[in-house]
């Protein structure tokens, strides 16, 4: 997502994710969640694997980053393995590349010595870190992000056959200063243990089946109707270091119908990160004891302050 041109509001989802809407499994608004916080890494097997850099064939003709490969000599692919195996088994001959542009299907004969040289270019899954903002313990069901996921590199929503989220650690903070977003530098949980799968990609952000069952041994709570969120204290949770989730208070300063706006307060919080980080996106908030929503960008300009979705609404999956 671009920058919001007067406050330069930015979505906080770090690492070659970046973000922006669809459907699912939704969860009633009048269930009760666990809010969660903890950061997570986020991985997306690609439908198609994907160029993610302008790529010349020859003087005339060139790859465009974003073109997704469908086949290779009439054999639809799925991995860069599977673009790895026809190199080899064509090293003396021209390989037919169907590939989709823009949603237009085209093809382009090129050697087996630069469909190796091209690999560099080539990524078949991509992925970065957020924070999990919620289970529901009676459906299993997960939310994340508070926001969909753009591949920074392609610039699109990218289609995806499936995908899994991670606990990880954050092992260092680069603070946010006015003007420079900080972030979260994290890896993966010495489990590395899938936490759980992918589902929906959405506007309002990533949605699947919890695996971990030690998420689920928090309390729920019940979640705040839209209009029942007011101008005042409130507190986010999120992780900083490690996977130790902490709360941080937070002023809540404006309240519409599908977003609201905050200032943090809290000095330790200010003190370690700047105010709000990339990577924080997701992270839930909780006013009087009741689930009120999730963080989802930071003011460029003034990284104390941020916006948020309400709970009512991210449980939507769509708007």
């Amino acid at each position: 997502m671009r920058c919001v041109a007067i406050k330069r509001f930015i979505p906080i989802l770090l690492g070659l994710l970046i973000v922006f809407p669809t459907s699912s499994i939704a969860a009633k608004s009048s269930d009760n969640l666990i809010p969660l916080g903890q950061s997570i890494g986020v991985q997306l097997k690609l439908e198609n694997p994907t160029f993610v850099h302008d790529v010349m064939v020859d003087e005339k003709w060139w790859f465009k980053n974003g073109d997704q490969i469908i086949s290779l000599n009439k054999k639809s692919i799925e991995s860069i393995a599977d673009w790895k195996k026809t190199s080899k088994e064509n090293h003396d001959s021209k390989v037919s590349v169907e590939f989709l542009r823009k949603s237009k299907r085209q093809d382009v004969l090129v050697s087996a010595n630069q469909l190796e040289s091209m690999l560099p270019f080539l990524r078949d899954h991509t992925e970065g870190i957020g924070t999990i903002t919620y289970v529901n313990p009676t459906s299993n069901e997960y939310g994340a992000l508070g926001h969909q996921i753009v591949d920074q590199q392609i610039e699109q929503t990218p289609p995806f056959l499936g995908g899994s989220i991670f606990l990880s650690d954050i092992a260092r903070i680069h603070k946010s200063t006015p003007g420079k977003p900080g972030y979260k530098i994290a890896k993966q949980s010495t489990l590395h243990v899938q936490a759980g799968i992918v589902q929906k990609n959405t506007v309002y952000g990533v949605f699947g089946e919890l695996m971990d069952s030690d998420l689920k041994k928090g309390e729920a709570i019940p979640t705040l109707k839209t209009n029942h969120i007011k101008k005042g204290p409130a507190e986010i949770f999120t992780a900083i270091e490690g996977n130790d989730v902490q709360s941080y208070q937070i002023e809540i300063i404006k309240v519409d119908k599908t977003t609201f706006q905050f200032i943090v307060t809290d000095k330790e919080l200010i003190e370690k990160t700047g105010g709000i980080l990339q990577g924080m996106s997701g992270s839930p908030i909780l006013q009087n004891g009741k689930f009120a929503g999730a963080i989802t960008h930071m003011v460029v300009d003034n990284p104390v302050k941020g916006a948020a979705i309400p709970i009512q609404e991210m449980i939507k999956k769509h708007p």
